[in-house]
């Protein structure tokens, strides 16, 4: 009988098929998603103050909440990745879950309630966000480390400023009492650039599942040897890739 597991998704193009910030704006307003297009590609670090300041907008051009989360409930979560994740958690029910997302808490929230998973994973660590009291339709976002925070990460890496997903692998673990070594094996789904930080602090036991052809995957060949990579890694496309590993685990 295999030992604990931690399993650390993210959440964009890793547990869902889609960018959540990208996804609500091209359901709901070709505008605001040429706007994020525009501001991202000008060189904003950080996702969530470009996300929040659209969101204003959407409110101002009428979109109510409803119809965000409307968006959010059609956004695509294929089968096959749901079946991997319930079918773990049923087979070795002692597996951890936890979510390092650079989405939000009611984005993220929305979509595992639409799909039946609000009990999947122990923690979501993401940016917080909530309904405006002034006006209902708006979807305030924050920062995970808001910027006026004493409390800044230092990470090296090339982390975003909002947020050092390894740190945050590393203080869930000490907030919950735990160390790498109480887990027999980690394995981390991932995607983004951002994820390569929380991959450099794993061991060599500790798995790496990472979608082809998206950064990370260029992070690790680049740069994965030069940074001291000690976890295995495996590549997959497709969320059927996911739920085969899964089940093999």
């Amino acid at each position: 009988m295999p030992g604990k597991q931690l399993i650390v998704f993210d959440f964009d193009w890793s547990f869902v098929d889609q960018d959540t910030d990208r996804w609500v704006f091209e359901v709901l307003s070709t505008k605001l998603r040429r706007k994020l297009q525009t501001i991202k590609s000008g060189g904003s670090q950080c996702t969530p103050d470009v996300v929040a300041e659209c969101m204003v907008d959407l409110a101002k051009d009428g979109k109510t909440q409803e119809e965000v989360l409307d968006a959010l409930r059609i956004l695509p979560l294929h089968p096959a990745m749901k079946r991997a994740v319930t079918s773990l958690q049923s087979r070795l029910p002692d597996t951890t879950f936890v979510c390092i997302s650079n989405s939000n808490e009611i984005y993220i929230d929305t979509i595992l309630k639409k799909h039946d998973l609000t009990s999947l994973f122990h923690t979501i660590i993401t940016n917080p966000a909530h309904w405006s009291e002034e006006n209902k339709n708006c979807l305030m976002v924050g920062r995970r480390i808001p910027a006026d925070s004493p409390n800044q990460h230092t990470c090296q890496v090339g982390c975003l400023v909002n947020m050092c997903k390894g740190d945050e692998l590393e203080n869930w673990l000490q907030k919950n009492g735990k160390k790498m070594d109480d887990f027999e094996q980690i394995v981390y789904v991932g995607d983004g650039g951002n994820d390569f930080c929380p991959l450099l602090r794993m061991r060599a036991q500790d798995l790496c599942l990472v979608r082809k052809g998206f950064e990370l995957d260029l992070r690790i060949k680049e740069e994965g040897e030069s940074a001291g990579l000690k976890a295995g890694v495996k590549y997959w496309t497709g969320a059927w890739e996911i739920d085969e590993i899964f089940s093999e685990l």
